[in-house]
């Protein structure tokens, strides 16, 4: 009897031995997917983390959705099969429900099954694969909710704009263009609609928070998808001139201020930060006046409009060059007259003789 017990105490260590890393503990975290606000057309992911203790060796994902009414919905970022690299505890995946538009309200439940085994054959020894399993609970709603979290604000310091676009001949364009107070916005969409804030407003002072020296309002928010989070940013053309200077920003839900921040920045010279990222698009404004200009001058002399700027541009010395031909005018009459005179001189001199 104490024989057996022995063998069978060293085959459990031989086997225990020979087996591959994915002996090792595996798991996911979270192991539920659960959303029940969800509506017909929307789309909603959500990330998994994949977890090992042993990272010693390439691992082979097998992933299954056991979720025969709502299969079609969902994708995954890294397909049905991938690697678990070496040297990696977490490997994230991210898992995509895309709702179709006549997809009926109610509740959709199912799984996703998850093995993974040695990449390689796993000569010379015992692999064992393991596994893990995330629930899906979702539920589809005609109830439409609204709500939205600021989870960052920041203000970045900027340049004045340097040459060419700050020329007079059109700085006034680019400045409007170009030239903008910006506040950058990290939010998390939490209702499942596309939503954003209704207005972002700011107060610009001085750096003593003696005197405001600009307040503007930006409507135009980029929306965010349900169930996502996403950067966006209100602007603000401005007129300062370089400095640092405090902003009071104040972010709205509709007419209430959900968030309200004081955030000091500086615009600097042009040159002093490594130059305005604006990219291709001064160029393009540039170009763009260009051409305009050269098409207007094109049709002027088309259809030679220039006489009127001629006319213009002398209608106000009118009164001398009417004096100046009236002058003209007595003058060429007073000669023919004269010349008149002495014909009939002439004329009478010729009788007598």
């Amino acid at each position: 009897m104490f024989k057996k017990i022995l063998l069978l105490a060293l085959i459990l260590v031989l086997f225990l031995t020979w087996a591959t890393a994915t002996q090792a503990g595996f798991g996911v975290s979270p192991p539920l997917i659960q959303n029940h606000q969800l509506t017909p057309g929307s789309t909603y992911s959500q990330q998994i983390m994949l977890l090992r203790s042993s990272t010693d060796d390439d691992l082979k994902a097998e992933i299954k959705v056991n979720a025969p009414d709502i299969a079609s919905w969902i994708s995954l970022d890294k397909g049905e099969s991938f690697i678990l690299p070496k040297g990696e505890y977490q490997v994230p995946v991210v898992v995509t429900f895309k709702i179709p538009k006549s997809a009926e309200l109610g509740n959709y439940t199912g799984s996703i099954d998850i093995k993974v085994a040695p990449a390689g054959n796993g000569a010379g020894g015992v692999s064992i694969a393991l596994g893990a399993r995330v629930d899906i609970d979702l539920a589809l709603t005609n109830v439409y909710q609204s709500d939205f979290l600021v989870r960052l604000v920041s203000l970045p310091d900027f340049e004045r704009l340097g040459s060419p676009w700050n020329w007079k001949i059109w700085s006034p364009i680019f400045n409007r263009l170009f030239y903008k107070i910006k506040v950058v916005m990290n939010i998390e969409n939490k209702g499942n609609i596309k939503i954003a804030p209704s207005k972002v407003a700011i107060e610009v002072w001085d750096l003593n928070k003696q005197r405001m020296l600009q307040s503007s309002v930006d409507k135009s928010i980029k929306k965010i998808n349900p169930f996502s989070t996403a950067v966006v940013t209100a602007e603000f053309p401005t007129s300062l001139p370089a400095g640092q200077y405090w902003t009071k920003v104040k972010i709205y839900k509709e007419q209430e201020i959900v968030n309200y921040y004081e955030i000091a920045f500086t615009i600097a010279e042009p040159g002093v930060l490594g130059g305005n990222n604006l990219g291709i698009w001064p160029y393009l404004v540039a170009a763009a006046l260009i051409l305009i200009a050269l098409a207007i001058i094109a049709i002027l002399i088309k259809v030679r409009f220039w006489r009127f700027f001629i006319w213009l541009i002398l209608l106000p010395t009118k009164p001398v060059w009417s004096a100046m031909i009236n002058f003209f005018k007595a003058l060429n009459k007073k000669f023919w007259q004269w010349i008149a005179r002495q014909a009939e001189k002439h004329k009478e001199e010729d009788k007598k003789e």
